[in-house]
């Protein structure tokens, strides 16, 4: 059984803007429905999608999904950079558990990633109010701004926040 709703999954993706030349990026471990979702809405709309798994074993079961639109790789949390290119991201979809004792290290790497005014995405269990609070706080102080929840999925809470331009990191 999924764990997101697809209708959940694209009711999320409708909050991205019709803009040509828009850049996913995707920090997962094995969520396939996101994965598959988002690769069928890219290439809809023809943007660029980067899948960056922490799952060694969901990066081959995955590897069909490479396309002219979409990229594939693994990444660990403790590398310095996830992106290898100079390239910046509009959203970033977080639907993976990204421990507490990395989270603030995690929030100010992938900042350099994400293009100003651009989004950062996560999906939080529900009734995890000190995780939520603790997100939110963190957020602020690697220079996001805007954040707010967006109530989409049963069991799961989407927390959205904007990259401040013009400040910090």
């Amino acid at each position: 059984m999924s764990r997101f709703e697809e209708s959940g999954i694209l009711n999320l993706l409708s909050i991205i803007p019709d803009h040509p030349a828009t850049r996913i990026m995707h920090i997962t471990k094995d969520e396939i429905e996101f994965v598959e979702q988002i690769k069928r809405f890219v290439e809809i709309k023809n943007y660029e999608y980067l899948i960056n798994t922490l799952d060694r074993h969901f990066l081959r079961d995955i590897e069909e999904l490479k396309s002219k639109r979409v990229s594939i790789k693994y990444v660990s949390l403790k590398q310095r950079r996830y992106v290898n290119m100079a390239k910046l991201y509009d959203f970033v979809f977080v639907t993976t558990i990204i421990p507490d004792r990395v989270l603030d290290i995690f929030l100010n790497r992938i900042h350099s990633h994400i293009r100003n005014a651009g989004n950062i995405i996560f999906l939080i269990e529900r009734d995890r109010d000190d995780k939520r609070y603790r997100l939110y706080d963190l957020l602020e102080k690697n220079y996001f701004v805007a954040t707010n929840s967006i109530d989409i999925f049963r069991d799961y809470e989407v927390v959205i926040s904007k990259k401040m331009h013009g400040w910090g990191g």
